[in-house]
C-alpha cells in the first residue's frame, strides 16, 4: 500500500502530528486519535478525511513508547489504527496494557489477501488481537466484507470511506491533445498496462503516469512519467488532465476517483468497489464490467467524455449523500 509520494524516508523522522503539537490536542468528544503511515497515499487521505486528529508514523516500533506516553498526557479516550503500519500489533498491546481502547480500520479486499502474503498476515493478526482483547474493534471499508467475516466467526464492522478533504488546487496546461491520467501504481491489481494499452487505442490520446510499468510494447503508446510528487500537486495532476482512468482489478473504496470527480474530471473506474453502485445510471456510465479489455476501457472511456458533464454532476450528488454516511459510520464505529 506504498503511496507515490515524495518524503524523507527511513525511521529518523519523527512522527507528523495533524494538530501542530502534543500541548495542542483538540479536545472533543469522543476523544479520538488516528494514526497512519505517512507513505500509504490512500489510507492517509482517508484518515485525514474523517475529521479527526492524525499521527503519521512509518515506524510504530521504534516511536510507541512516546506516543504511548503523549497519548496517556493528552487523556485520549481511543486510537484508530487505519491500515496498519509496521510495529502495529506492539503499539496496540502496549496502547491496550496502558488503558486506551484501540481499534484498528482495514483497507484491503479479501482479493488482496489471496494474492498478497503480507496482507493476508495482517488480517490474521488484527482478527487474531481482536479475539484477545487487544482491540477493542476492528472495521473494513471494503463493502460486503464485514458481513463475510462476521460468518466465519469475526465480529467486523463496516467503515465506508468519507469523501476525500482536497486542497485547493492549480490545474495544469498539458498541450494539445487528449490528456488521459493513470494514476495508479504499476503492480497487479492497479492494472495500468491494460489501462495503458486502452489509451493507444484512442485518437490523440497521451497518458500520464506517476511511474510507467516496465513493459516494452507501450512504447507505442506515448506516455508521460512525472514520478513521485507531493499530495497537492497529485491531485493537482489528477485536475488536469482532461479525464481519468482507475480500472483496477481489486479494490476496496477508493479515494482516487472522488478525487478526481471533485476535480471536476470523469474518471472510469471498475465494478469492484461500492463507489457509485447506489445510483444504477452513474454507476453504468462511469464504470466498465470488464476490467481485463483494453478495447472494452478504451470504448467505456470515450462514452464517458462523451457525457463528462452529467458524470460530474451526478458525483457531485452522490459523494454529497456518500459522506454524510461515511459520518455516520464512523461516528458509530468509534462510539461502540
Amino acid at each position: 500500500m506504498a503511496g507515490l509520494f515524495r518524503r524523507n524516508s527511513g525511521t529518523e523522522t519523527a512522527p507528523a502530528l495533524s494538530f501542530g503539537s502534543w500541548n495542542e490536542f483538540p479536545k472533543a468528544s469522543p476523544n479520538v486519535l488516528q494514526v497512519c503511515h505517512p507513505d500509504w497515499r490512500g489510507v492517509r487521505t482517508v484518515a485525514y478525511s474523517f475529521q479527526t486528529p492524525v499521527v503519521e508514523c512509518d515506524d510504530l516500533a521504534l516511536w510507541g513508547p512516546d506516543l504511548t506516553k503523549h497519548i496517556d498526557q493528552a487523556d485520549i479516550e481511543t486510537v484508530v489504527i487505519q491500515g496498519w503500519p509496521p510495529g502495529a500489533a506492539e503499539f496496540a498491546d502496549r496502547l491496550n496494557r496502558a488503558g486506551t481502547r484501540v481499534k484498528c480500520v482495514l483497507h484491503s479486499s479479501p482479493a488482496q489477501h489471496g494474492a498478497e502474503v503480507g496482507e493476508a498476515a495482517v488480517v490474521d493478526e488484527v482478527l487474531r488481537l481482536s479475539r484477545a482483547g487487544v482491540l477493542a474493534g476492528v472495521g473494513m471499508a471494503k463493502a460486503g466484507a464485514p458481513e463475510a467475516f462476521a460468518a466465519t466467526g469475526y465480529p467486523v464492522s463496516y467503515v465506508p470511506n468519507r469523501v476525500p478533504q482536497m486542497p485547493d488546487i492549480r490545474k495544469r496546461d498539458l498541450g494539445p491533445g487528449l490528456h488521459v491520467g493513470v494514476f495508479a501504481e504499476p503492480f497487479w491489481r492497479k492494472n495500468v498496462t491494460t489501462q495503458l494499452l486502452a489509451v493507444g487505442m484512442m485518437d490523440d490520446a497521451i497518458g500520464h503516469v506517476l511511474k510507467s510499468p516496465g513493459n516494452e510494447y507501450l512504447r507505442g503508446v506515448e506516455v508521460v512519467e512525472h514520478g513521485e510528487m507531493p499530495y497537492e500537486e497529485f491531485v493537482s495532476l489528477q485536475g488536469s488532465v482532461d479525464f481519468n482512468l482507475y480500472v483496477t482489478l481489486s479494490e476496496c473504496h477508493p479515494s482516487t476517483p472522488q478525487e478526481s470527480y471533485l476535480a471536476g474530471v470523469p474518471c472510469l473506474i471498475s465494478r469492484t468497489s461500492a463507489v457509485f453502485r447506489s445510483d444504477p445510471e452513474l454507476w453504468d456510465l462511469t464504470s466498465v464490467d470488464e476490467a481485463d479489455n483494453p478495447a472494452a476501457i478504451a470504448e467505456a472511456g470515450s462514452r464517458l467524455l462523451a457525457n463528462h458533464s452529467e458524470a460530474i454532476q451526478r458525483a457531485a450528488l452522490w459523494m454529497k449523500q456518500a459522506d454524510q454516511e461515511g459520518a455516520a459510520g464512523w461516528l458509530a464505529f468509534i462510539g461502540s
